[in-house]
C-alpha cells in the first residue's frame, strides 16, 4: 500500500475520512489488488501519528462501503470483488452524505437540524417549484435587515421588508399581507399584528430577536465616562441600543443619536466621541469628506461599533420547518 499523508493544518478534512478516500484511490486505481493485506490499526495508527481509533473508524467505514473486509484474527484485506457500477456510485453517495452529516454534528447541529437542511436545500433545487413569499415585518428597518440577511441563503423563497407602521396606515395593509404564503414578524409585534389582522393567523409566524454575542460584547467594553453616539435610520432603533446600554450604566441622557438624513454633519459629531454604535449592515461613508472624517475618528482611537440582531437558533428553526411544509405543498400540487 502507497504512504498515506494526512493533512493535519487547521480547517483541513478529519484523519479518519483522509484514510478512506487515499485507500479508497488505491484501490480503484489498482494500486491496492483484491486480497491485498492492510495495515494493522495500530500500526497505521503509529506510522500517521494519530489515534488507533481514528484508522478503526476509517476501516469501519470502509468495509460498510464493502471495499475492504475485516477477518477477526487475521486483520484486514481489500475486497474479492468490486461492487457493480451502480452500487458504487450509491455507496459513494452514501460515503458523501456521512462525511457531510459528520461535519455538521461537529458544527453542534441536531439530527433535526441537518434534516430540515437536507429538506430545504433539496425542495429549493425543484426546477419546477413556485418561489414561496414571505413578508417581514417590524417596527425599524435596521431590524429588518436581519430578516432579510439570515434568509437569503435559503433558495426559492421571496422576502418582502414591511414596516409595521407603513402596513397599519395602509387601507389595504390586510390585503397586503394575506398576499403573502409565510408573515414573519418579531415576538414584541406578533399580538399587535394578531389583534389587527385575526385572519392572517394561519400564516402568521413569530420569532424571537437578540443581540448578538458579539455586540453585547463590544458594548460591555464601553464605560460611562466615555463620549458615546449612536447613527441609525429609525427612532426605534436607537431606543432598543439605549435600552441595551442601561445595562451598562450608561444613561441615555449621555449618548448622542444621529439619524442618516443628518449625515452632512457627520465630521461634527464624530469630533466629539470616543465610540459610534450603528447597525450592523450600514456604513457611514456616503461621500468622499465622510471618508476622511471617519478616517480621522479611528486613528484618534475612535470605536465603531456595529450593533447586530440575529433571529434565535428555536425559532429560525420553526420558520425553515414551515417553509419545508410550504415547498412540499408546491411540490404535490405541480
Amino acid at each position: 500500500m502507497d504512504k498515506i499523508k494526512l493533512d493535519k493544518t487547521p480547517g483541513s478534512r478529519p484523519a479518519y475520512q483522509q484514510i478512506i478516500s487515499s485507500i479508497e484511490r488505491q484501490i480503484q486505481s489498482g494500486r491496492l489488488k483484491a486480497g491485498e493485506k492492510l495495515p494493522a490499526e495500530r500500526d497505521l495508527a503509529e506510522e500517521l501519528i494519530t489515534a488507533r481509533g481514528t484508522v478503526k473508524k476509517a476501516y469501519d467505514e470502509l468495509v460498510r462501503r464493502r471495499l475492504i473486509e475485516a477477518a477477526p484474527g487475521r486483520g484486514s484485506f481489500v475486497a474479492p470483488e468490486r461492487p457493480v457500477a451502480g452500487e458504487s456510485r450509491k455507496d459513494r453517495a452514501l460515503g458523501l452524505i456521512d462525511e457531510l452529516i459528520d461535519e455538521l454534528a461537529r458544527l453542534k447541529f441536531s439530527a433535526h437540524d441537518i434534516r430540515i437542511f437536507f429538506d430545504l436545500r433539496l425542495l429549493g433545487r425543484e426546477d419546477d417549484l413556485q418561489n414561496v413569499n414571505v413578508a417581514a415585518v417590524d417596527c425599524n428597518p435596521e431590524a429588518l435587515g436581519i430578516f432579510e440577511r439570515q434568509f437569503q441563503i435559503i433558495p426559492r423563497v421571496n422576502m418582502a421588508k414591511l414596516l409595521l407602521e407603513e402596513v397599519f396606515e395602509d387601507p389595504a395593509g390586510a390585503d397586503r399581507l394575506r398576499s403573502f404564503d409565510l408573515v414573519l414578524t418579531t415576538t414584541t409585534h406578533y399580538q399587535e399584528v394578531l389583534e389587527r389582522y385575526p385572519d392572517l393567523k394561519p400564516k402568521l409566524l413569530q420569532v424571537a430577536v437578540a443581540p448578538t454575542r458579539g455586540s453585547i460584547i463590544s458594548l460591555a467594553r464601553l464605560v460611562p465616562s466615555q463620549k458615546i453616539g449612536v447613527a441609525c435610520e429609525s427612532r426605534k432603533f436607537l431606543d432598543i441600543v439605549l435600552d441595551h446600554l442601561k445595562a451598562f450604566d450608561i444613561p441615555a441622557s449621555s449618548v448622542a443619536p444621529l439619524f442618516w438624513s443628518e449625515l452632512d454633519r457627520l465630521d461634527e459629531f464624530l469630533a466629539g466621541l470616543d465610540a459610534i454604535i450603528i447597525p450592523a449592515g450600514y456604513s457611514l461613508q456616503r461621500g468622499r469628506e465622510h471618508l476622511a472624517a471617519i478616517q480621522e475618528f479611528t486613528e484618534r482611537g475612535g470605536v465603531m461599533i456595529p450593533f447586530d440582531y440575529q433571529i434565535e437558533r428555536g425559532s429560525l428553526l420553526t420558520v425553515e420547518e414551515r417553509l419545508r411544509t410550504l415547498l412540499e405543498e408546491e411540490t404535490r400540487s405541480l
